[in-house]
């Protein structure tokens, strides 16, 4: 029987470009306006598609590649503003679980900040669990590449957030190492789809880092790590 491919999802052309061009036997089909690539990637059916940022986007990217490819697992991979003194420019934050920080009911119901209910799930679930054994082992893998390696909470917002004081509350509130656009709806349709998924970024900055980087330049050389992380992974997936 077949095997079903694994989705690979980047927010930037820069962010899939790299593992695009490592591919084998590639085919295209747009759907929804966003193109989804087929190949072949260390011997392992991949399907890959850029979603453009922000939530939304990335939700119908998602359903999109669920709907027309079943993938048994989904990769989001990308960069990702750190949060906290101990994640720093060039690390790796692997998801544990996704929240989406600028859901906020609380005026209404008193639910806390993320706290969301999901299509065919009973109970509200503030913090979006990825797959724990896929996380563990894209961090080993990850460790020998980028030198440090975390697992924890990636927080998931329409903000490109640039103001340390709000890092400093996606850390407290949600315990939050990392913040950016597009996991935390991932993971969502996920979820709702039962299909396992993970969220791994880069990260390209950090307030309390006193390291800057070219943005433009470090994406790029991100997303060639993660198409070798990739190279190295696929095979145990």
């Amino acid at each position: 029987m077949e095997q079903k491919p694994i989705g690979l999802i980047g927010a930037m052309k820069i962010e899939v470009d790299a593992i695009l061009a490592a591919l084998e036997n590639t085919r295209q089909e747009t759907h929804g306006g966003m193109a989804f690539t087929q190949g072949v990637l260390s011997g392992v059916e991949v399907v890959v598609a850029q979603c453009s940022p922000g939530k939304v986007n990335a939700a119908l990217c998602a359903q999109a590649m669920i709907d027309h490819y079943s993938p048994r697992l989904v990769l989001n991979l990308g960069v990702a503003g750190g949060i906290g003194e101990n994640v720093h420019i060039g690390d790796v934050v692997i998801a544990t679980a996704c929240v989406e920080y600028d859901f906020d009911t609380s005026a209404l119901d008193q639910w806390p900040a993320g706290q969301l209910t999901l299509p065919g799930y009973e109970e509200p679930m503030r913090f979006l669990p990825c797959g724990q054994t896929l996380a563990h082992i894209l961090s080993r893998a990850a460790e020998g590449l980028y030198g440090r390696a975390h697992l924890g909470i990636v927080a998931t917002g329409d903000k490109f957030v640039a103001d340390p004081h709000f890092g400093d509350y996606l850390q407290k509130e949600f315990g939050a190492l990392a913040c950016e656009m597009e996991g935390g709806a991932i993971a969502h349709a996920c979820l709702v789809n039962k299909i396992p998924c993970a969220v791994l970024r880069t990260i390209s900055d950090n307030a309390h880092d006193s390291e800057t980087v070219d943005f433009v330049t470090f994406a790029k050389s991100s997303a060639e790590k993660a198409q070798q992380l990739l190279r190295a992974v696929l095979p145990q997936l």
